[in-house]
């Protein structure tokens, strides 16, 4: 079921409508959905994720598109892109930043 789910947070990417615009429904629906998976929280200057899903299990692409996907609606819903650091049992294993993007970390 979950296999199901991570893949249908897949499908309402983007959530950019345009240059400078985003479509705040389909970040909601996102939103709701990555709420099963992760659980986050401010930390000092950014934002932290701890994944409850097995995220490990995932392939290097699922993996960074599900990065990609929590960073993109978080820039969506707060008005702008912010350091965002994202964990999986307490091990760091993702970044977002405005200044560098989005990348996996090993």
């Amino acid at each position: 079921m979950k296999k199901i789910i991570v893949s249908g947070i897949a499908l309402l990417l983007p959530f950019w409508a345009n240059a400078g615009e985003c479509d705040k429904t389909a970040a909601l629906e996102a939103q709701s959905m990555l709420r099963e998976f992760a659980k986050s929280h401010i930390e000092g200057d950014h934002l932290a994720v701890y994944w409850v899903y097995k995220i490990e299990r995932e392939s290097d692409a699922k993996r960074l598109k599900m990065v990609r996907a929590f960073s993109d609606m978080d820039a969506c819903l707060s008005g702008g892109a912010r350091e965002i650091m994202f964990y999986r049992k307490d091990k760091l294993m993702g970044v977002a930043s405005p200044g560098s993007g989005v990348r996996l970390v090993r």
